[in-house]
């Protein structure tokens, strides 16, 4: 009888375990096709992505606090979060350049001036702010008029 309660006890055990141990997240995105994803996200990642293809697109059913909807990995490891209408919201080149074009012109002149030897790997457009990392890893914060304000630690 011991031996019965103890089994059902540990299965029950396990199975508390295992269903606690389950994430929301599963619940709150889902992959898509790129027909799924908005046409101005697609038409962005053809013109500045022209050689990659997709990876990986998942739409999330509740926006980021960034905004973010859709995720997109690209086969070249680019990582883009887009928002419901398809505008980028950040862009993660996982350590390779993020195409100059895409980097505001008064940012970009700034990494050129003072980091010469540095360039962008990623950028987000942060609701009060531009947050850019170099490829040295240092990450630098600028407001949306692309003025510079600090490192960030």
């Amino acid at each position: 009888m011991k031996k019965i309660i103890l089994t059902g006890f540990i299965a029950l055990s396990l199975l508390l375990t295992i269903t606690s141990c389950d994430s929301d997240d599963d619940n709150n995105e889902s992959v898509i096709n790129v027909t799924d994803l908005p046409k101005s996200a697609d038409t962005f990642v053809t013109t500045y992505f022209p050689n990659t293809t997709y990876a990986l697109i998942k739409k999330q059913n509740v926006a980021d606090n960034d905004g973010s909807i859709y995720d997109v990995k690209l086969s070249n490891n680019f990582e883009i979060d887009f928002d419901i209408n398809g505008n980028w919201i950040d862009i993660d080149g996982n350590h390779q350049a993020v195409p100059v074009e895409l980097v505001p012109g008064k940012i970009q002149t700034y990494v050129t001036t003072n980091y010469p030897s540095q360039f962008v790997t990623s950028i987000d457009n942060e609701r009060t702010t531009i947050e850019v990392e170099l490829s040295n890893n240092i990450d630098l914060v600028f407001d949306l008029q692309g003025n510079f304000l600090r490192i960030d630690n």
